[in-house]
């Protein structure tokens, strides 16, 4: 969820780090290998990270949790996050108290992002009353970021581990902006196993996610995302995001919620055909891999 070029690299290291605890799960024992082929997946992908209202409105059994990133903030509650809204630091907005929906151009990462859409638009219906309709998406928060900084929107909404890794990818583009207020609190993105793994393999994936904090891929991310740790919070935490806004939010007018899961790439592989699948940081849909590799 968070890759960019310079958290790539550890990335892909926790990448090769899950793999391996996949591999010694599947060959442990007969049954857990047959299900780690992907013969009974009720989705695509056996681990990776989600954006939190996906595992707050998925269908009981879809997810078995695993763990949440810590912000390395004080300010911030253990297992959470929220959203920066930002404007041009030339040009911008001076507060929210001033924002025209008339003249100011809202920007949203994604249609049904929390962090980008949903959160945001909730805040300025609280805040300043104001409902906002089919704001145009630019595709990612660091994309979001792009055009504020460019004067080409005046308002968005960056969720704050992505604006720490903006501070390393795209320094000037920050310097650029200006943060006029603050979402509230939210669980973190967490990382979840597919539900149908076995309680016993999630708690061997959960124990070798935790203990990647000893390795030297953790300090280069948690640097590069201003992480302190990682927590173990109460699933049903989450809940809580399924009913921020109370109605679709500003992107919807027909499009899919946020709160549904990701569509399946073109192209990608049916969960029948899947094998041993790699840790996918970035997405759901991951490509298949042969569990004899």
């Amino acid at each position: 969820m968070y890759l960019a070029p310079p958290s790539r690299a550890a990335f892909a290291a926790l990448a090769d780090w899950m793999d391996a605890a996949i591999a010694d799960a599947a060959n442990n024992e007969e049954p857990a290998g047959k299900l780690l082929a992907g013969d009974s997946l009720t989705g695509n992908f056996l681990v990776g990270q989600v954006c939190g209202i996906t595992l707050a409105t998925a269908p009981a059994g879809r997810f078995h949790y695993l763990a949440t990133p810590v912000m390395d903030d004080d300010a911030v509650p253990a297992g959470r996050y929220n959203s920066m809204i930002i404007t041009p630091r030339e040009g911008g907005i001076e507060n929210l108290a001033a924002f025209d929906p008339a003249r100011h151009r809202v920007i949203i990462n994604e249609p049904g992002s929390f962090s980008g859409d949903i959160t945001l638009a909730a805040h300025l219906r609280r805040v300043t009353g104001h409902h906002l309709v089919t704001p145009p998406r630019s595709g990612g928060h660091l994309a979001s970021i792009g055009m504020i900084a460019a004067g080409k929107a005046h308002l968005a909404a960056i969720d704050r581990v992505s604006f720490a890794l903006a501070r390393v990818a795209c320094p000037d583009d920050v310097a650029a902006v200006r943060v006029i207020d603050e979402t509230t609190f939210y669980p973190g993105l967490p990382f979840v196993a597919d539900g149908a793994v076995p309680e016993h393999v999630v708690t061997v994936l959960r124990d070798r996610l935790m203990d990647f904090r000893t390795q030297p891929a953790w300090r280069e991310m948690a640097g590069i995302l201003q992480l302190r740790d990682l927590t173990i919070l109460d699933a049903a935490d989450y809940d809580i995001m399924a009913t921020v806004g109370g109605s679709p939010p500003a992107s919807a007018q027909g499009a899919p919620q946020g709160a549904q899961a990701p569509p399946r790439s073109p192209g990608a592989p049916s969960p029948d055909r899947l094998r041993l699948v790699r840790w996918s940081p970035t997405t759901m849909t991951v490509p298949a891999r042969s569990a004899r590799t």
